[in-house]
């Protein structure tokens, strides 16, 4: 493995808090392992819930003080740099969050890949993260991102694509090695949904507003390509998740109506889909596995957008 260039991975995601409540234990452990770890955070959050008694004080909005949460929960986890894109929270389907002139979604398709294509160029990634394309749980912004993640891993090594004609120094090409969906393992939702039901609980109605259907994201097919082992980071992911008082509803989520036992077996790995290149036949534990920093993909030409 070369050992000049570092090894580099960067997540490209909605929200702040995604970074936590997502694949928090993961880049925790990368970041504790020397790996360069950077986020990207396409939206200030300012259509999220606010939990009781932890909204921003006067004279301050939502998204600033998300962004003080973000930057809280930045420092616990150990990353490298954290960006964020000018973007409003495009809130859930169906809300009115979802017209406002400076939502994720409403904004034009080519201004955003050019924007995750500078990031992805100027970072030079060996692996990128991004969500899955069903949003994790269907969230507007969640598929946006992954849409637009997706596009920008495959032109940001094509030296034809060229963000601003005007740019007399634009950044150099990059191809990343590896592209990954984190995703939920549906088995064990599949499980939460069973022991929902069991204790009386409506599956289809979570989350602080009702508006998560863990019945409808069990059935999303996502098969799994890497699981992480992160149960020596579950304290860090916890404390960064934490960070995020005005988001956080306390213990494991919905893994809170399993058993204990259950809760330690599903939390101990963090699941991902390898969406380029082709996956391994068997799961892997590292998405760097046999990947070597230093190592020149040849170009290939850029994807449908």
């Amino acid at each position: 493995m070369a050992m000049d260039i570092p090894r580099t991975l960067l997540a490209l995601l909605s929200h702040p808090d995604d970074e936590s409540f997502g694949p928090g234990g993961t880049l925790a452990r990368y970041a504790a392992e020397g790996v360069q770890v950077h986020v990207v955070i396409a939206t200030d959050g300012d259509a999220g819930s606010v939990a009781a008694g932890q909204g921003p004080g006067p004279g301050r909005s939502l998204a600033q003080h998300r962004q003080e949460e973000l930057a809280r929960a930045a420092v616990i986890l150990g990353l490298a740099s954290v960006w964020n894109l000018p973007y409003r929270d495009s809130g859930m389907p169906g809300q009115p969050d979802n017209h406002h002139p400076r939502a994720l979604i409403r904004q034009p398709w080519s201004r955003l890949v050019a924007e995750m294509v500078d990031f992805i160029r100027r970072l030079r990634p060996q692996v990128v993260i991004t969500h899955d394309p069903y949003g994790g749980y269907g969230h507007p912004d969640h598929i946006r991102v992954c849409q637009v993640a997706t596009a920008a891993f495959h032109l940001a090594g094509d030296p034809r694509y060229c963000p601003d004609p005007t740019d007399r120094e634009p950044l150099p090409p990059h191809t990343p090695h590896r592209l990954y969906y984190f995703t939920l393992d549906k088995g064990m939702l599949r499980t939460v949904v069973w022991f929902l039901r069991l204790r009386g609980q409506d599956p289809r109605a979570l989350g602080r507003n009702r508006d998560i259907d863990l019945v409808t994201i069990s059935r999303w097919h996502t098969p799994i390509h890497a699981r992480i082992p992160v149960e020596a980071y579950l304290a860090r992911k916890e404390a960064a998740s934490r960070a995020h008082a005005s988001q956080y509803s306390g213990g494991p989520g919905f893994l809170g109506a399993l058993p204990s036992v259950l809760q330690r077996h599903f939390r101990r790995h963090e699941c991902f889909v390898q969406a380029f290149p082709t996956p391994p036949a068997r799961p892997v534990d590292d998405l760097f596995a046999g990947l070597d920093p230093g190592q020149a993909l040849p170009g290939r030409a850029p994807s449908p957008g």
